[in-house]
């Protein structure tokens, strides 16, 4: 995968965890039976989203200071 398409990958990532959340958030207001499931399918979503960004963002470094 090339450098561009995985930031459009992470970027849809979380705009989706971010709808999912929303989503939930609506449903829980609304006292629907699986709001809170899909609140914490949101979070989840966004968390593993962030974690793989982290670590791209940490090998991009270490190739970076290994060419200079």
């Amino acid at each position: 995968m090339t450098k561009k398409m995985t930031k459009k990958l992470i970027s849809v990532l979380y705009i989706l965890s971010s709808i999912i959340v929303l989503v939930g958030a609506f449903c829980k207001i609304q006292h629907y039976s699986n709001g809170f499931t899909i609140l914490i399918f949101g979070f989840m979503l966004g968390t593993i989203t962030r974690f793989i960004d982290d670590c791209s963002l940490k090998n991009n470094n270490k190739k970076n200071e290994e060419k200079n």
